[in-house]
């Protein structure tokens, strides 16, 4: 069963100002995978010109091969949830989360909420051709997937698997539990929170739920 969208209000930095100002912007959660096909069709090209500027200064972009409209079937078949954060009539970023929970590492016997992929809009991204557009996007995904860990009964628990570049995103902005490279998912990063990590992150972010 397709879930209608519910929006949440949340707000985000506008970047292009200095000192950026905080302005109004919305958490859509069930974002409708119909869409995803538009949200490609703006990314795309931007995403193509950031991993452009990216390369030219020896930095490629690792998630330049992504394409959200893979996930459209796991989503109308009930295997994915997505989460949306829109500002000024676009998608800034969106979340993918399984419906079935996985099992914690950091806490044996209990579950936790998976987040799947997350990626921000490539204008939101570091860039060597000017400033993000957009601050705190990927920090309102995480707190959102705290928050859903709640309310599934699995006290704020989250785990993910990370691109290497953004590892500092999770280790550092977001204090996730570095636990090591997974052999058994390309051997990726794999991060946790356990409930009291996730509270003590979220307590002071103001991210609503």
């Amino acid at each position: 069963m397709v879930q209608r969208p519910e929006v949440r209000p949340t707000r985000l930095a506008d970047g292009r100002v200095n000192p950026p100002v905080l302005i109004p912007a919305a958490i859509v959660r069930h974002f409708p995978a119909a869409q995803l096909a538009e949200v490609e069709a703006a990314w795309s090209p931007a995403r193509t010109e950031l991993a452009g500027a990216r390369a030219a200064v020896g930095l490629p972009l690792e998630s330049s091969h992504w394409d959200w409209r893979g996930k459209v079937e796991r989503v109308e078949v009930g295997q994915l949830s997505l989460v949306a954060v829109e500002c000024e009539s676009a998608v800034q970023g969106l979340m993918a989360v399984p419906l079935q929970p996985r099992a914690a590492v950091l806490t044996p016997g209990e579950r936790l909420l998976y987040v799947d992929y997350l990626e921000v809009s490539p204008w939101n991204q570091r860039s060597p051709n000017g400033p993000r557009r957009f601050l705190g996007v990927g920090r309102a995904l995480i707190g959102q997937a705290i928050h859903m860990s709640r309310e599934r009964g699995f006290n704020g628990r989250v785990g993910l698997h990370s691109l290497p570049q953004a590892e500092g995103f999770y280790s550092g902005i977001c204090n996730m539990r570095r636990i090591g490279a997974d052999p058994d998912y390309y051997d990726l990063v794999y991060f946790e929170y356990t409930e009291r990590e996730a509270s003590e992150w979220l307590a002071p972010q103001g991210i609503p739920g």
